[in-house]
């Protein structure tokens, strides 16, 4: 089928009262499924919400939080995002992780965006980072430190930082990297080998911070 005479498909949530007029995503396989929405099969596309939407969830939750602003828009671009790649999945990894490489492909796109924003109107001077106050609660110095971090990535490359959390924070693999950030298997691999050298520099000269994550003496 052409571009031109390709029939488009939308994922919609469930209606009220529809419940009962259509398969719940366990009882049609993903095969099935993937065949049907290939073939632009409207009465499947319920289905195919219910199956993604949760790992698009799950997806979104990690990499940029419940609360986040856009966070249904860039679910709703994730969506639309699965809808218009799904011609190219040739079942070389499993369906979940598929959605979970397209899904954090459009989160990783929309932070290059505001990172971009922020840069275009940025204040002269770069954020300081947060004390680090000593404290006998340790989740407390803990939510510091992450924060301090936080604000070493965001003076890094972008691209090298967020290929260091995908890997060494998200578990992504180097060539699930390399399709979300659309590099090669090398160039990803440079990346996290660079991000990692230079947060970890970043953070030797962090004094506080360093004192913080260096493991006590006591420690086995």
């Amino acid at each position: 089928m052409s571009p031109a005479a390709r029939t488009p498909l939308m994922l919609v949530p469930e209606s009220p009262g529809t419940s009962s007029e259509r398969p719940s995503p366990a009882a049609v396989d993903d095969s099935v499924l993937l065949a049907g929405l290939k073939a632009r099969d409207s009465g499947l596309s319920a289905a195919f919400y219910d199956r993604v939407r949760p790992l698009v969830d799950r997806t979104l939750i990690r990499l940029l939080g419940r609360r986040d602003n856009d966070y249904e828009d860039v679910a709703q671009r994730a969506l639309f995002e699965l809808v218009d790649t799904i011609d190219r999945f040739r079942g070389e990894c499993p369906l979940d992780a598929w959605i979970s490489i397209v899904t954090a492909r459009t989160a990783y796109r929309t932070i290059r965006r505001r990172r971009l924003e922020r840069r275009l109107f940025a204040e002269l001077d770069p954020e300081q980072p947060p004390p680090l106050v000593p404290s006998h609660a340790n989740a407390v110095a803990a939510r510091q430190a992450v924060a301090r971090i936080g604000v070493e990535l965001e003076q890094m490359d972008s691209n090298r930082a967020w290929t260091f959390l995908l890997h060494d924070v998200y578990g992504y693999d180097l060539k699930e990297i390399g399709q979300i950030t659309g590099v090669s298997l090398s160039a990803a691999q440079s990346r996290l080998v660079r991000g990692r050298r230079e947060i970890h520099e970043r953070i030797r000269k962090d004094e506080a911070l360093a004192r913080f994550l260096r493991p006590s003496p006591e420690a086995p």
